[in-house]
């Protein structure tokens, strides 16, 4: 099987996009490969928003997304810049990178680790 990392950026106002690389991901998933979905740029609201609204769609796709372990975590930095910070650590999801310094993922690390880049969109 293969190595995805879906990079998603899309946020609670482009929901359309964002559902897309999460049911991408999912499907990946659910074909036992190995899948890493990094919450970056505004897509670092998403926590926040689906504790917010349980019944908005995204909610349902991190849930199993979480189930599969391949929610790799949200970048730090976009996560402060967001105001999304205390949104990801109340749903327990981790922030790589440093707020106001370093940007993650890292993707050339990621491609040297051996993943295949996805974007959402």
């Amino acid at each position: 099987m293969g190595k995805f990392a879906v990079v998603l950026t899309a946020g609670p106002d482009d929901a359309g996009s964002a559902v897309n690389g999460f049911e991408y991901a999912l499907s990946l998933a659910d074909a036992d490969n190995e899948v890493a979905v990094f919450l970056d740029g505004a897509a670092t609201k998403w926590p926040d928003e689906v504790q917010r609204r349980a019944d908005h769609p995204v909610s349902e796709s991190l849930d199993r997304l979480e189930e599969h372990g391949a929610l790799a975590g949200a970048c730090a930095y976009c996560a402060d810049v967001f105001g999304a910070t205390e949104g990801g650590e109340d749903a327990d999801v981790a922030l790589h990178g440093t707020a106001g310094e370093e940007h993650a993922p890292d993707v050339g690390e990621l491609v040297a680790d051996g993943y295949d880049l996805l974007p959402e969109s």
